[in-house]
């Protein structure tokens, strides 16, 4: 096999001849076939992608600012795609206007946003990190490679997930000092954002382990205007939260509590938001936001799990949430209370009084925040945009 471009000039069509021997092709099997057949369509289209830049760089060199940009030189370059590598040349440039000494630009680069990993696209890194997501370094570099036709270790893999990290971890750090200095660059207006909030302990390995102990708590956030309901294929409708941004870390509550704002004024023009609605599991981490009002809300699934994992008596356990769901915590307390001094078994007891100092210290936060008895102010499209019902970081932790 092989793939023979003509030539062409810009404007023109681009016509690719692939030459296939078909005596080599094994035509009783039809996943050789079939891997044959892909391996075509990976080489064509590193082609077409080596063609356009290549002559888009071409095109640069011409329309530059020649007094601004000089010609260094056209070295060669590669690029690790979704379809494979990518070998092309493109001209580097003595930017003579920036500030520093010798400093050499691609305008190739600069046009088309090449934004890499080392040598590998955007799209590729985004790909290996959601199959490291959800299974090893071995088995994601045993997929990719099989995927793109280009080999790839476990190695490489996992230098691509730190380097990811670490762009991100600046992207973040730089949204919390425009945030800090009033600068967000969100422009979304929403009079009302609601906020999720919870941990999950994730086991560790290596050198973490080693630091940190067996586990640690990783702090998740989720932030969103409403809630948009849509019809799916089966009749039923789909909830989804509009304009969610989510921020996670193996961090102190302090730079949690910064780096999530810094995510939520990247997206939200926070000047305009009235009021805050916080759900969370009752962590004293999870904190109001000064300067506007909040209400704070224990979540219910969680709310509801400590009622399971401190009451032995089913009966009890079901007069229990009864009390929560219409809204009577005196009395809910109260009866827990009643119920601790009337029992004598002390393991069932220290239970009772372990649930009794989780509902009391979060009694504030007990009812929904519509049942407050506050003004919510409209979402910014009522017709399309509901009010949230909270209780949407379960799920979103377990994605």
């Amino acid at each position: 096999m092989s793939v023979l471009p003509n030539n062409t000039k810009r404007g023109d069509k681009l016509n690719i001849t692939v030459n296939v021997d078909f005596n080599n092709i094994n035509l009783e099997n039809f996943s050789e076939l079939e891997k044959y057949i892909y391996g075509i369509g990976l080489k064509v289209s590193r082609e077409i992608t080596k063609r356009i830049l290549e002559e888009r760089d071409d095109q640069l060199v011409a329309e530059r600012d020649k007094e601004r940009y000089r010609l260094k030189g056209k070295p060669k370059t590669t690029i690790k795609t979704l379809y494979g590598e990518v070998e092309f040349s493109r001209r580097v440039y003595e930017d003579k206007a920036a500030p520093e000494k010798l400093h050499y630009v691609h305008l190739l680069d600069k046009e088309l946003n090449l934004d890499t990993i080392g040598l590998a696209s955007s799209n590729l890194c985004t790909l290996i990190a959601e199959s490291v997501c959800e299974s090893t370094y071995e088995s994601t570099a045993r997929q990719i490679s099989s995927l793109t036709g280009q080999p790839i270790s476990k190695q490489g893999v996992w230098n691509i997930t730190q380097k990811l990290g670490e762009k991100q971890q600046k992207m973040v750090e730089r949204h919390q000092e425009l945030s800090e200095s009033g600068n967000g660059v969100g422009c979304i207006s929403t009079e009302i954002l609601y906020e999720e909030n919870d941990g999950v302990w994730l086991s560790l390995q290596g050198k973490s382990r080693e630091e940190n102990g067996p586990s640690k708590e990783m702090k998740v956030g989720i932030a969103y205007d409403g809630a948009i309901w849509k019809g799916g294929k089966d009749g039923k409708s789909r909830r989804s939260l509009d304009n969610k941004v989510a921020y996670a870390g193996f961090v102190p509550a302090k730079t949690f509590k910064k780096n999530k704002e810094g995510i939520v004024a990247s997206r939200f023009d926070v000047d305009d938001i009235t009021l805050r609605v916080i759900n969370g599991d009752g962590a004293n981490w999870i904190q109001k936001h000064p300067g506007v009002e909040c209400i704070t809300v224990l979540d219910e699934y969680h709310r509801n799990k400590k009622i399971t994992e401190c009451v032995v008596d089913s009966e009890f356990a079901s007069t229990l949430r009864g009390l929560l769901y219409e809204n009577r915590f005196d009395d809910l307390l109260n009866c827990i209370d009643a119920q601790i001094n009337s029992i004598e078994d002390e393991t069932e007891k220290q239970k009772l009084s372990e649930l009794y100092s989780y509902y009391s210290n979060n009694k504030d936060s007990l009812a929904k925040y519509y049942d407050r008895g506050i003004e919510i102010p409209p979402t910014r499209d009522p017709d399309v945009i509901h009010h949230a019902r909270l209780g949407s970081m379960e799920s979103n932790i377990f994605s």
